[in-house]
């Protein structure tokens, strides 16, 4: 089962970024197969950039890593994936399947034990599905809006989980992950919303790490 999810991955990881690229170059020539994206450059980058994190998650599938990291990057598998198809249309579809079908595959053989790391980590879940939301956002925005929620997106996700980094470097990677986007799109009230959702969430689980941490002694 872990081998075939690996394999389905890597697949899907190659061939999104194969759609990445030609989103990259013919996108403005083929818009009914790309999605007809005002900044097919920018999306396409953005698209190589979720290739790239579906063929590391599919690549450590291989490890026998505990079933909480295991659920870690069959979420990014399938973040990928779903992500990808606001970003290069139609192209999306056939990775975007076979980025989904691994991510179920990696986490079939240990059910119980993904569901119970998704009840303990819950608010990081949240977290990171807030993360993907102003991901989604950004992918239909300008240029410069996109890049700046695109890199936030991925800094919420990002802060949620370094479990073991000091929390004022966590607190700021996720403050610069909300902040900048909320104020390029402040006409628009969801990227609003987001970030007074996630500022406080953020805080609370950054304590509730810093509390779970001995403290040293000496």
């Amino acid at each position: 089962m872990t081998r075939v999810a690996a394999r389905t991955g890597v697949a899907g990881a190659v061939l999104l970024l194969l759609a990445g690229l030609v989103q990259i170059t013919l996108g403005a020539v083929i818009p009914d197969w790309t999605g007809d994206k005002l900044a097919p450059v920018a999306l396409g980058l953005l698209t190589v950039g979720l290739a790239a994190l579906a063929l590391l998650a599919a690549l450590r599938l291989r490890r026998p890593d505990p079933a909480g990291v295991r659920l870690a990057w069959a979420v990014a598998l399938l973040g990928s994936g779903l992500l990808s198809l606001s970003t290069v249309g139609v192209l999306s579809w056939v990775p975007a399947t076979l980025l989904t079908c691994a991510a179920v595959l990696a986490v079939a053989r240990d059910r119980r034990e993904a569901l119970a790391a998704v009840a303990a980590n819950r608010l990081r879940v949240l977290i990171s599905a807030l993360g993907c939301c102003q991901l989604l956002m950004a992918a239909g925005a300008a240029p410069l809006p996109m890049l700046v929620g695109a890199l936030g997106g991925a800094a919420m996700i990002t802060g949620a989980w370094l479990r073991t980094a000091p929390p004022g470097p966590r607190i700021g990677i996720a403050l610069l992950g909300l902040l900048p986007f909320a104020g390029a799109a402040w006409f628009a009230i969801v990227p609003l919303l987001v970030a007074l959702v996630a500022a406080p969430l953020v805080w609370i689980v950054v304590r509730r790490d810093l509390a779970a941490t001995p403290a040293r002694v000496g």
